[in-house]
């Protein structure tokens, strides 16, 4: 095949992810988080390989993202790594020829495990031109499509079944956990969650083969975040191409959607730093 593929593995859509205590590292229950994401990782990498694509980019994407271990990694194997970076959860993915969405999950109106849309801190919701309440599958989806990079495969939180199916029905969904509250979930043992991971990686690959797999395009490139506190949206409009809607909501307008993309990940850090002065 001799073709790139990319994979964006988060972690609150992994199974038996649950907790703030499995989050970040230094949390009581992190060692469970890095362990799981690396066999997931090595699992989807070696299928990719063992299927004929020559290399395999994988950004780690959650967190400070240095949450997969990189002495496991199979020949073949490039790392992105690190915090803040262009492009957040899709660095690396520029060439390939399609993207896996490990470990995605819920937005909060969905009422997923974990569920949050970048920043549980200081968003509440992002809303696009044809779609309300996105999760990060469906805003990262759209900025690969711009780049020309389509997404074959989406494995995480149930709840995202629908939203896939509805904009992208090309992809093909693995359920990782399914929810059964906010903070907890039921998920399959984790080798047969691999099982289901190297099938629906084998159906991606046929479904790209046969042309069905397309990039996803925006039908307007603008982005609607809704804050948390006034705050972070007083900060926000301090930013070029950014709208204020109201006290909590704005609008990113610049002219390309992956502009806009990159602005939401400047906005969430300056609505961190207003936490600082309040």
């Amino acid at each position: 095949m001799g073709a790139r593929a990319f994979i964006s593995i988060d972690a609150e859509g992994l199974p038996f992810i649950v907790g703030r205590y499995h989050l970040m590292p230094g949390d009581p229950l992190f060692s469970e988080l890095r362990e799981v994401s690396t066999r997931i990782t090595v699992a989807v990498a070696s299928r990719l390989l063992d299927r004929g694509y020559q290399e395999v980019v994988v950004a780690d994407s959650h967190g400070s993202m240095v949450n997969v271990d990189p002495l496991k990694m199979p020949r073949g194997v490039r790392i992105v790594r690190g915090y803040p970076r262009p492009t957040s959860m899709i660095a690396g993915a520029e060439g390939s020829k399609a993207a896996f969405f490990l470990g995605y999950h819920s937005s909060p109106a969905r009422r997923g495990v974990l569920a949050h849309t970048y920043s549980g801190r200081v968003i509440q919701r992002v809303n696009l031109p044809d779609a309300r309440d996105v999760t990060e599958f469906l805003l990262n989806a759209y900025a690969l499509g711009e780049l020309g990079v389509p997404v074959a495969l989406l494995a995480g939180d149930e709840t995202l079944r629908e939203e896939a199916a509805r904009h992208a029905p090309w992809v093909v969904f693995v359920e990782l956990q399914r929810p059964i509250g906010s903070t907890a979930g039921i998920a399959r043992s984790i080798e047969e969650v691999i099982e289901d991971l190297e099938r629906g990686v084998d159906d991606a690959i046929a479904r790209i083969e046969s042309g069905e797999v397309k990039p996803l395009k925006p039908r307007e490139p603008w982005i609607e975040v809704e804050f948390k506190r006034p705050w972070h949206a007083d900060a926000a409009s301090l930013f070029p191409c950014v709208e204020r809607l109201d006290g909590l909501r704005v609008r990113l307008t610049c002219e390309r959607y992956l502009d806009n993309f990159k602005m939401l990940e400047g906005l969430v850090l300056a609505a961190y730093a207003t936490e600082r002065l309040v």
